[in-house]
């Protein structure tokens, strides 16, 4: 898709948090090749702390350790997994989806949309939206991923999503949000 085209990443984020940090991610990241670990100021998104996830990631994605868990992340696992890493939390293809997840914003330097069932030993099935995004703290290798997620209270039929942000989107949604007053 060239930049001309007018297709936008922002326009798959439905849930007003989620857009709130992609927008905060966007406005912070400019021109970089990601947004620096040193640009996060909690100060700044004191309404959206609840729903992020902030990990240190190395190996190509495959290893994952989270160094913040927000409290409603939290609540809808049940215990806080801070200083865990994916390995300690789960297995099969629950480890093999965040692998793949991770993966995809460390080797295209990205952000991921994604949307499905939440699944949790013990817990009710709800849907969620989650958005992933590359942080780097030298500018140079995506080394830590910031992480938005929501839930809805009831399970909800749909189909699943997994979708990366394409290059001529966000930059025509840098160019929307820059453009805004």
């Amino acid at each position: 898709m060239s930049t001309q085209d007018g297709s936008s990443f922002r326009r798959l984020i439905a849930h007003p948090v989620l857009l709130s940090l992609y927008d905060y991610w966007l406005a912070k990241r400019g021109r970089q090749k990601a947004m620096l670990r040193g640009d996060l100021d909690p100060v700044e998104i004191p309404s959206l702390l609840q729903n992020l996830i902030l990990s240190d990631v190395g190996d190509g994605g495959h290893s994952i350790r989270y160094r913040l868990v927000g409290t409603e992340i939290v609540t809808a696992h049940g215990f806080d997994y801070t200083g865990r890493t994916i390995e300690q939390l789960t297995s099969g293809a629950t480890l093999d989806f965040t692998r793949q997840l991770y993966g995809t914003i460390v080797a295209q330097g990205v952000p991921v949309y994604s949307e499905g069932n939440f699944r949790w030993a013990g817990k009710e099935h709800r849907w969620t939206s989650r958005l992933h995004l590359p942080l780097t703290r030298d500018g140079s290798e995506i080394d830590m991923v910031l992480a938005g997620q929501v839930f809805e209270e009831r399970v909800r039929a749909g189909t699943e999503i997994f979708r990366p942000a394409q290059a001529a989107e966000i930059e025509n949604d840098l160019r929307a949000i820059s453009a805004k007053p």
